[in-house]
């Protein structure tokens, strides 16, 4: 019987991770690209926003892209006066990405709108279960991070 039990957890929790995936992508995406970014650009504004500046190859492995993908989505965002490639001081040759002013004032555009469309969220959620919801969020994503993300087998 504990068997059967787990089979129909595991079912009915692939399910909802699949519909969480789902809505939280649309509503990302349909929250963001109304400031003329696409979803991937947006991703890389924020993360520079959060972790200053960055290699490629650092944003790349941040982002869970390639590095030709990156750098596709960089040149675009070099090109609107987003971000900037700038060298290292301590290392001429070693090449880093960080956000211009414009960058940096579109990054606060972007967290408020993050802000407000999950404020919305948990207004939808009773008070007293925000904890809680907090907390099975942290429980989620830190088992999402320590999971083999590179393979479903």
């Amino acid at each position: 019987m504990k068997e059967k039990n787990k089979q129909v957890d595991d079912v009915r929790f692939s399910q909802l991770v699949g519909q969480l995936f789902r809505k939280l992508n649309l509503l990302n995406r349909d929250q963001k690209v109304c400031h003329g970014i696409t979803l991937a650009q947006c991703c890389a504004i924020e993360t520079l926003d959060q972790k200053g500046m960055l290699t490629m190859n650092q944003l790349s492995r941040e982002q869970g892209v390639t590095l030709s993908t990156m750098t596709r989505v960089v040149d675009v965002l070099v090109r609107d006066g987003v971000l900037d490639r700038v060298s290292r001081p301590e290392d001429r040759r070693k090449v880093c990405i960080q956000l211009t002013g414009k960058g940096e004032d579109l990054a606060g555009t972007l967290k408020k709108c993050t802000e407000d469309y999950t404020g919305k969220i948990l207004e939808q959620i009773p008070s007293e279960k925000h904890g809680q919801v907090i907390e099975s969020m942290e429980l989620l994503l830190k088992a999402i991070e320590s999971s083999n993300p590179k393979c479903c087998f």
